[in-house]
């Protein structure tokens, strides 16, 4: 189905009130990012080789609470991150249909 006009101004309208909340995952997701970096450190086992400590750290169910909201974060703004393509998307192909009319 072709892009309406009612079309471009839904999409336009949500470019725009989507541009903040889209920053706001873009960041949460290099803040959650750290976060796992930082709770890995913290987490780290006291005695043993350094695998061992790390397998300490790896299997704490902190750590664990830590990847999946990392997880969830990325999860959130890919979602957003498509909408934004698709809704950026209709606006190309109802400018290209445009252009094409106004050519013939």
């Amino acid at each position: 189905m072709l892009p309406t006009e009612k079309d471009i101004e839904k999409s336009l309208n949500n470019l725009a009130i989507t541009d903040e909340s889209f920053a706001q995952a873009q960041a949460k997701c290099v803040a959650k990012k750290e976060n796992l970096k930082i709770k890995k450190l913290a987490l780290l086992g006291t005695s043993g080789t350094q695998m061992e400590k790390e397998k300490v750290a790896l299997e704490n169910p902190e750590y664990k609470k830590a990847v999946d909201e990392y997880s969830d974060a990325i999860y959130k703004k890919t979602l957003l991150e498509a909408k934004r393509v698709r809704w950026n998307l209709i606006i190309e192909v109802w400018r290209s249909l445009n252009a094409n009319m106004r050519k013939s």
